[in-house]
């Protein structure tokens, strides 16, 4: 492939990681979208709706559909804000956190599928690459996807 095929491999890349880890999901009957989100919550307790939309880059009513079939699942609780009640808070449930180790555990089984047959020094390397690469978007893409 010639350089300007580098996005392309890692397109490939991410559809092949979407795959496996769908493939795991399903078996916890979690769906693909919750991931983000879950990790998102349990990275910042109480977060608000509005933050999670600003944080991922998505829709408040994405969000809120999201967070009411999660609720209905059982990973998360909302709580109203007792100063401002239009505003909700949301937490993991004890499920919510245990889907969160689970999910922590597959995507260090992923990484190490993925970094396979790589020295320690190209992983180092291709680290810095990618990072690079994030860099280079994040210039033209302000306030948009969280870590």
């Amino acid at each position: 492939m010639h350089e300007n095929h580098l996005l392309r491999r890692l397109f490939i890349i991410q559809r092949l990681h979407f795959r496996i880890l769908q493939e795991e999901l399903e078996k916890q009957d979690i769906h693909p979208g919750q991931p983000p989100m879950l990790i998102l919550i349990q990275k910042n307790e109480g977060i608000n709706q509005n933050e999670i939309a600003r944080k991922l880059n998505v829709r408040a009513a994405t969000v809120a559909i999201m967070l009411r079939r999660m609720e209905k699942a059982g990973l998360i609780e909302r709580k109203q804000d007792k100063k401002d009640k239009r505003i909700q808070h949301v937490f993991l449930t004890e499920k919510g956190r245990k889907i969160c180790e689970l999910l922590k555990e597959q995507a260090e089984r992923i990484e190490k599928m993925a970094m396979e047959g790589l020295s320690e020094n190209e992983k180092g390397e291709l680290a810095r690459l990618l990072d690079h690469v994030i860099s280079n978007f994040r210039r033209s893409v302000k306030g948009c996807c969280h870590d």
